[in-house]
């Protein structure tokens, strides 16, 4: 063994797949993973792989289940989809698996002392930070704000008509995320940069570097740079005028490192923007495919309105209380979750040479786990390509399988939040509204997050009284 190699997990016995044909090879102790078929020469499966990743993900695991290996235009990939092997991606430590490594374009948009992009003590201190953002109180505190905004969407939607809603999404959400995180007298000015946002996004590429892509490195810039003066203005006027009552905003104001300095401002704007970047991309994903699956399986909707009935008084504000017991939606988001994960990969690099259950890594390699397939393991979850919120209530514990929000230390703060806004959403949609589909919901392919591709339309008329 190289004497830098480390050793992670044990191979579990290797099980029959269904939602896909599986021929699973034994794998011996110390050997290569197996090599997903189609490579070309020098490319590799990287142009496959950039124009639908999901393809060639199912085809390397119905060609060899659980473990198999990609070669991604000279760097090789290996994908672990065992429960104890990616819970070996989820917790090595920073030194032997990078995240920092796997993701360059964070780099590009948030610079080399951003949050995952940070070394270990860096990383921690700067979570520290967003902690205090996602605690259940200051959830208490949001829902107000997503229910405000969401009624607002409802009067500008009148009482009947059509709407795309993957725009929709995406405007409410922006709403909703600047209003919480910086506050009502800063919100409108994140608002109205929904564009500049897009734009900044545009050159997110979990594979090519930056200059491979010069148009939209470019246009990435110039929002970066529109975006930061906004940002330095908030920090500014808030400055000026501190709030009694602190927010993230006063947070970042005032935010130094452990020797007491204070951060620079560079660093707190990397944090304030990485913050709702990462809010964007994931909650306005997350509200369009949940009222696409809901629209999708309307014999779910009789049983959602009876527990409305039940738990949301009309006419009254919702409470935190009254969520909590809308359990079946739950259920549904859940399953909307599984099916329609925003990050069909979760990437690590190899520092060192390791082995990772029967597997030997060597350093360089990229090591990947999908929820896409994860989600999908018949045994873990029966009949896996069926829409089955049911599934949650015969077991509560099923949920915690879900890898949409990532696990372990780098696991989303903000899941508790995402959730919250789309069950306020779905509950004041549904309770309002009359809806259906006038597109079939289709995912975005290639490798950005899997959001719903738009268009994708829904007509919507009041409901008649109960």
């Amino acid at each position: 063994m190289d004497p830098t190699e480390q050793r992670a997990a044990t191979p579990s016995d290797e099980r029959s797949a269904a939602g896909f044909a599986v021929a699973a090879p034994a794998t011996t102790a110390g050997s290569t993973a197996p090599l997903v078929s189609g490579p070309l020469p020098l490319l590799g499966h990287m142009p496959a792989f950039m124009r639908d990743a999901t393809a060639v993900l199912e085809r390397g695991y119905a060609e060899h289940g659980r473990l198999f290996r990609l070669n991604l235009a000279g760097v090789p990939a290996v994908v672990l989809l065992d429960p104890e092997h990616r819970g070996d991606i989820m917790t090595l430590p920073e030194e032997t698996l990078s995240i920092a490594a796997s993701y360059p374009f964070l780099r590009t948009m948030f610079g080399s002392d951003f949050y995952f992009m940070a070394p270990t003590p860096e990383y921690r201190r700067q979570r520290e930070l967003y902690v205090p953002v996602f605690r259940s109180g200051a959830l208490h505190g949001y829902l107000p704000v997503m229910e405000r905004h969401t009624q607002d969407l409802i009067r500008r939607l009148g009482d009947d008509g059509e709407v795309e809603l993957v725009r929709m999404c995406a405007e409410l959400n922006l709403r909703i995320i600047a209003d919480t995180f910086f506050g009502e007298e800063f919100g409108h000015r994140l608002v109205g940069a929904l564009e500049d946002f897009e734009d900044f996004s545009a050159n997110v590429s979990f594979l090519l570097p930056p200059w491979l892509r010069p148009l939209r490195s470019r246009r990435s810039r110039k929002a970066r740079r529109r975006l930061h003066v906004i940002v330095l203005d908030c920090l500014a006027q808030r400055r000026a005028r501190p709030k009694t009552e602190p927010d993230f905003l006063q947070s970042l104001c005032q935010s130094r490192y452990a020797d007491g300095t204070a951060v620079p401002d560079s660093s707190i704007v990397h944090q304030a923007l990485g913050l709702v970047w990462a809010a964007r991309e994931t909650t306005a994903g997350q509200l369009a495919w949940s009222l696409a699956d809901l629209l999708t399986h309307p014999q779910y909707q009789a049983a959602l309105l009876a527990e409305q009935r039940e738990h949301v008084p009309a006419g009254q504000p919702l409470t935190m209380e009254a969520m909590h017991a809308l359990t079946r939606l739950d259920h549904l988001m859940y399953e909307s979750e599984r099916l329609h994960p925003l990050a069909i990969l979760i990437a690590r690099k190899a520092m060192r040479h390791l082995r990772i259950g029967p597997c030997r890594i060597p350093r360089g390699t990229m090591v990947l786990t999908s929820p896409y397939l994860t989600h999908r393991l018949p045994e873990e979850w029966p009949d896996p390509q069926a829409f089955r919120p049911e599934r949650y209530e015969q077991d509560p514990r099923a949920a915690r399988n879900l890898l949409g929000f990532g696990s372990g230390i780098h696991r989303c703060l903000g899941q508790g939040y995402a959730r919250l806004e789309t069950k306020v959403f779905l509950t004041l949609l549904l309770r309002r509204y009359h809806l259906e589909l006038l597109d079939t919901p289709t995912p975005v392919t290639g490798l950005s997050p899997r959001g719903l591709a738009a268009p994708c339309r829904i007509r919507y008329r009041l409901r008649d009284p109960a």
